[in-house]
């Protein structure tokens, strides 16, 4: 939010300077994110001086050309060529002389030098508008009054507007500090001051001959709607001062109308607008819900479609704003607007933050009344621009002044005790501070006691609802330096051991950082066309998103993932490794399904050249490498490796786990994919369930010496229905011996021609060993009949030669 130094001033006595002002201001929780210097001078005018033309003639050599002599209050007439149309003897004209640098409206900076033009030379030049940035004129050159002093600088006469612009970045809670007298208020509590409010008395010129009726359908999104008429007002542009001020605060002037309300709206903090009275048909406001699939043409000129959850303010036949957003074009002001209502009212900040959302409009009066405007001000802010209006536009205030208000909203009242504020405070805060800082910040006070106080809230401090919300105001202005810092802090210290999962996600994120990677972190929330990839998960829709790209949950990381690669390759890295855990939401909304997934990707280079090694391009085996040692970290071997295609892998590989469920899926993504997402180089990509990678690891690690005695491996190759599991295989076979059986891997799988339809092949490794002897072959040998012996008969498998 940008604020006026000069304006700010208006309203409150301080010598301070502006970069003193801006530390006071961040001091007091106002974080001042910039301070600018603010000129409506145009560049480097300070070294333009005022010349006179003595001598006027024909150049010998050019038709459009002129030789000038023009004294500039120096021993010696300057010879300057001018080409300007409107060049003659006995005008006062801006001189830049030799040497001068000119910024000119469009084009590079230049400097002025003597040279020849047509022969003849020239020791300056004669300014126009365009040339010297003070407009975009080229017709002739910009004439001085005849009584500006020859050789002054132009400064003397042409002033600009000069400010100090200060930036705060303010918070969501303190729409109370969104104007120029909140600002203030802000500083007169901190140095002991009285914010100096305009004069707002306002005198009627006699009695509404065409009463307007205020209909309020809906008090819940409208509480409050007041306003007034102003008749025989004239249109036209708002004086220097006011549209210097607006422009300062970066508002770009449009009437003195407009204008009016907008320099309300940073003065108060309260958003007003103007109706053109003959639009009023009925000569009656109505403030209502929108008619659903109805038509509304705003003041951008774009027409929407409403869906009835907007507020809208009517007359009796159409809407005319979009109450608390934006107006609407027919009752716009125009050059022909003689009569006006103004309108001053307090809307819901839900309703208004709704509204603003879904149709992407967000202004200045919705910034403030989706985060709580006072509901208490309307009046005072209606006299003000009104008076303003009066005296900018002339014509007259009538009687009444209309405030439709059923339901008056009243401010809070609590109990503050001093010994609690103390406390959160880590200090004794003298009485006489705190009461000073409460009235200055403009809290009633009801009651006092020596325990406390009975304060009445402010209804502008829409967020000041507790007993901690004033513990808050006061020490912000009582500044934390004041409070001084204990010898000794005294804490209690709990520490939690990591869930095993967790462990396993850092172990793993080292990992991949050891590997070169980058974690990245992506949105929760996503476009609609990002989730319709993966139409098999319904997507759930936001209800109220901040803005279009922000509509749905996302459904998965796939794509929000290749939006950075693509935003990395845009920028000539061509070489990306990425990983990222994450949550997916998909489903109905009264049964939202959540998974927990661990995305890799993977383009260009995984190793830079250098001058020991060639540079390494990632293919398939460095990924399965990758999911390979993850899958070691997590302690899991109890999966079927499987061929992997579907629309985004050109090839690939499926790790399928327990009830057949695919639980990691690895590979190089389908070029025409991922030409769709305008990358044009190969992308390797992992989708691993996290949930699954998790749930064996985690048991607490028991230790055990190395054998002395030798392992002994055996190989059994087998023929299975495509029903059959590898988990099914591996627990049969540990079921079978728990002493000497020390592992079971699968190493190979065939689907094929020669294995037959509906059938796989499977080629399996056991690993044994026994700590206490060296195991004999007949021992294994009579295993390993066993093993077969039950995998035949118990899941129908046939073991190969």
């Amino acid at each position: 939010m940008k604020i006026s130094y000069n304006w700010l001033i208006k309203y409150i006595d301080t010598d301070l300077a502006p970069r003193e002002l801006a530390d006071k201001l961040t001091s007091i929780g106002l974080e001042v994110e910039g301070l600018e210097y603010y000129t409506t001078s145009p560049k480097g005018i300070g070294a333009l001086i005022v010349g006179y033309v003595e001598e006027c003639t024909q150049h010998p050599n050019a038709d459009r050309l002129k030789l000038t002599k023009v004294n500039v209050g120096g021993p010696e007439l300057l010879s300057i060529v001018c080409g300007a149309p409107n060049v003659q003897a006995g005008q006062k004209v801006i001189v830049a002389t030799e040497g001068t640098m000119i910024y000119p409206y469009k084009g590079e900076p230049f400097v002025i030098k003597k040279s020849k033009i047509r022969g003849e030379f020239s020791e300056g030049m004669l300014c126009a508008e365009d040339e010297i940035g003070m407009g975009e004129s080229h017709e002739g050159l910009l004439l001085l009054d005849p009584n500006a002093e020859i050789g002054k600088p132009l400064t003397d006469y042409i002033k600009g507007y000069n400010d100090w612009i200060i930036e705060i970045g303010l918070t969501p809670n303190r729409v109370d500090a969104a104007s120029h007298i909140g600002i203030a208020r802000d500083l007169a509590a901190l140095l002991g001051k009285r914010v100096k409010y305009p004069e707002t008395a306002i005198q009627f010129a006699g009695a509404n001959n065409k009463p307007v009726e205020i209909v309020i359908e809906d008090q819940k999104a409208c509480p409050r709607y007041s306003g007034l008429v102003l008749k025989g007002i004239e249109v036209k542009d708002s004086p220097d001062w006011m549209q210097d001020a607006l422009k300062a605060i970066g508002l770009n002037p449009i009437n003195n109308i407009v204008d009016a309300t907008n320099y309300v709206l940073h003065e108060y903090g309260h958003p007003l607008h103007a109706f053109d009275l003959s639009k009023i048909d009925g000569n009656k406001i109505i403030i209502k819900k929108s008619e659903p699939g109805s038509k509304f043409v705003t003041l951008d000129k774009q027409e929407r479609t409403l869906d009835g959850s907007e507020l809208m303010i009517c007359n009796t036949i159409e809407p005319m704003a979009l109450a608390g957003v934006f107006g609407g074009l027919k009752s716009a002001i125009n050059a022909e607007t003689k009569d006006i209502f103004i309108e001053s009212a307090y809307f819901d900040p839900s309703t208004v933050r709704r509204a603003g959302r879904r149709h992407q409009l967000f202004t200045d009066a919705s910034f403030r009344f989706e985060r709580g405007a006072d509901p208490n001000i309307t009046i005072k802010a209606l006299e003000r621009v009104a008076s303003l209006i009066q005296e900018i536009a002339g014509g007259e205030i009538l009687d009444p002044v209309y405030d439709a208000y059923p339901e008056p909203i009243k401010p809070i009242v609590l109990r503050f005790d001093y010994t609690y504020l103390n406390a959160v405070a880590g200090d004794i805060i003298p009485v006489s501070e705190v009461i000073k800082i409460l009235s200055g910040l403009e809290f009633n006070i009801v009651e006092q006691d020596d325990a406390g106080l009975l304060l009445e809230i402010p209804t502008f401090k829409s967020d000041v609802k507790r007993r901690i919300d004033v513990v808050e105001e006061v020490i912000r202005i009582y500044s934390f330096d004041k409070i001084p810092m204990p010898k000794q802090v005294k804490s209690i210290v709990q520490v939690d051991k990591y869930e095993h999962g967790e462990k396993l996600k850092k172990r793993i994120s080292a990992f991949m950082i050891d590997q070169g990677f980058y974690e990245t972190y992506l949105m929760s929330f996503v476009k609609e066309e990002d989730n319709r990839y993966f139409e098999e998960r319904i997507p759930i829709q936001v209800l109220n998103p901040l803005s279009s790209d922000l509509a749905e949950v996302r459904n998965n990381l796939l794509i929000p993932g290749l939006k950075v690669v693509q935003h990395n390759l845009n920028r000539q890295q061509p070489d990306v490794k990425l990983f990222n855990f994450g949550h997916i939401h998909h489903g109905d909304i009264s049964n939202v399904k959540q998974d927990y997934r661990l995305n890799i990707w993977i383009s260009g280079n995984v190793q830079p050249n250098n001058w020991y090694k060639k540079a390494q391009k990632a293919d398939f085996f460095y990924i399965k490498t990758l999911v390979e040692n993850m899958m070691q970290l997590a302690d899991r071997n109890d999966f079927e490796e499987l061929d992997y295609r579907d629309k985004f892998f050109a090839y690939g590989t499926s790790y399928i786990g327990p009830n057949q469920k695919n639980m990691a899926r690895f590979g190089k993504l389908d070029d025409k994919f991922l030409k769709k997402m305008d990358i044009n180089q190969e992308v390797f990509y992992a989708d691993i369930d996290v949930k699954w990678l998790l749930k064996q690891h985690g048991a607490d690690l028991k230790y055990d010496g190395i054998s002395k005695f030798p392992k002994v491996e055996r190989d059994l190759a087998m023929v299975l229905p495509d029903s059959l599991s590898y988990s099914d295989i591996r627990k049969l076979i540990e079921k079978t011996d728990n002493k000497i059986l020390k592992k079971v891997s699968i190493f190979d799988v065939y689907k094929g021609e020669q294995v037959g339809a509906g059938l796989k092949s499977y080629a399996i490794r056991m690993e044994f060993e026994d700590k206490a002897q060296t195991l004999e072959d007949k021992t294994v040998d009579k295993l390993v009949q066993r093993i077969m012996y039950r995998l035949e008969n118990e899941l129908q498998v046939k073991i190969r030669s």
